[in-house]
């Protein structure tokens, strides 16, 4: 019996992402063609659009696992990959690397998969490109969800604290 459920504990993975709907495509856009990756079916459950940390990684390392399978039991989930990286390669020459320009392709990547309202996970630097879309299009995001992610300043914070609170190494703040 203990090697059935060892066995069953490996083979979970696969049968799990074998289960829902996969699909990768592209997104093209007048300064580059956006590959993403989505798992799962539109349904009445609010999609998931998962941006990756970097600058310079692919959606890559967030695929160790089954999580987005798992995730996807339930509602649809989009990874797609930043401009210059992974599947989102073919760039114009001279294409902006601006926040803007990420914020504008992570909203390309909304309007083409037809996904009115989103639940928007940054993890680590894809925090950052989070919090600037849902401030550039608060209309679309339904939810936020920061993982290892830094915040947008040291003074865009909202200090709850005493006023003689001292920031990073002795910084008094503003």
């Amino acid at each position: 019996m203990p090697k059935l459920l060892f066995a069953l504990a490996i083979l979970m993975p696969t049968l799990l992402s074998a289960q829902v709907a996969h699909r990768t495509g592209s997104v093209h856009t007048p300064e580059v063609d956006l590959g993403y990756e989505s798992f799962g079916a539109p349904g009445p459950e609010i999609p998931i659009v998962a941006v990756n940390g970097g600058p310079g990684l692919s959606h890559a390392y967030m695929m160790q696992n089954d999580l987005w399978q798992r995730v996807a039991a339930h509602r649809q989930v989009i990874l797609y990959d930043q401009r210059g990286t992974g599947g989102s390669k073919l760039m114009q020459l001279n294409a902006p690397q601006s926040m803007d320009a990420q914020v504008a392709d992570l909203d390309a990547i909304r309007g083409a998969l037809a996904l009115d309202r989103v639940a928007v996970l940054g993890d680590s630097y894809g925090g950052m490109i989070a919090m600037a879309y849902a401030a550039a299009h608060p209309e679309h995001v339904v939810r936020l969800i920061l993982s290892d992610s830094a915040a947008p300043s040291w003074k865009g914070l909202v200090h709850l604290s005493s006023p003689s609170f001292s920031g990073p190494r002795g910084t008094r703040r503003e």
